[in-house]
């Protein structure tokens, strides 16, 4: 017998298993195990680089300016555009249609296909998707910065703290509590932390007129000169 007849006579291999990976065990094992992994890193993140909580609400204060986190920022620009009778739309209506469609998604979606080229409706989609958030993540910051008053501010000194300190003590701080100090008249929220609510640039506009804050504030305008509203919104900025 030769060598070629024994060559055949081998058997072939087999041939690879072409059937899609079943859902389970097979692909929610791996789902799990990447789910964990960052779950853990976030818990990792979270310990090496602590985020610094913001003082407990204080109804109160009419200093404090609520804005969503920055992945947010998009559905909080999205309800701009519902007012009135239509808000409904924004609040209610799309985040359902939404969910709905992810849900209902597999049950319509059955092709087997998984390159983008070959699924070119699926892709536009969420194409389209990441496009709006990012698009109006990025319209919602530009209009916070367009509403911010550019007030250009010296420096901040050490002098200018000290300086401010006892412009707040004579002025503010009958109604105002800082540190534990002050606001014997309990008429005004207390401004220990109020560096980590708002900017400096916030507290000379608050300083000016009151009424930025709030059109009915019973706060009135302090006859400060150029210098002192300076020198109390340096001490204030390092009240965080």
């Amino acid at each position: 017998m030769s060598s070629s007849d024994n060559m055949s006579s081998l058997p072939s291999p087999p041939e690879p298993d072409k059937s899609p990976c079943p859902f389970y065990p097979n692909h929610l094992f791996v789902e799990g195990v990447c789910a964990l992994a960052v779950f853990a890193a976030i818990v990792i993140v979270a310990l090496v680089w602590q985020v610094p909580l913001e003082e407990i609400a204080d109804p109160g204060d009419a200093t404090y300016v609520p804005r969503p986190d920055w992945y947010f920022l998009f559905y909080f620009q999205l309800l701009k555009y519902f007012q009135g009778p239509l808000i409904v739309v924004g609040t209610f209506v799309l985040p359902v249609l939404v969910m709905a469609v992810l849900i209902l998604l597999p049950f319509f979606d059955k092709g087997k296909a998984t390159g983008i080229r070959k699924r070119p409706l699926a892709a536009a989609a969420g194409l389209a998707g990441v496009v709006s958030i990012v698009a109006l993540t990025a319209v919602s910051v530009l209009e916070d910065e367009s509403h911010t008053t550019k007030m250009v501010l010296p420096p901040v000194t050490e002098a200018q703290i000290a300086a401010g300190e006892k412009i707040f003590a004579s002025f503010c701080q009958i109604c105002h509590s800082i540190d534990g100090k002050g606001g014997f008249m309990a008429m005004a929220p207390d401004l220990t932390e109020i560096a980590s609510r708002v900017s400096r640039a916030r507290i000379e506009q608050i300083i000016i007129d009151p009424q930025v804050v709030s059109p009915t504030t019973i706060m009135s305008v302090i006859p400060l000169s150029e210098e002192e509203r300076h020198n109390v919104s340096a001490y204030l900025s390092r009240k965080k």
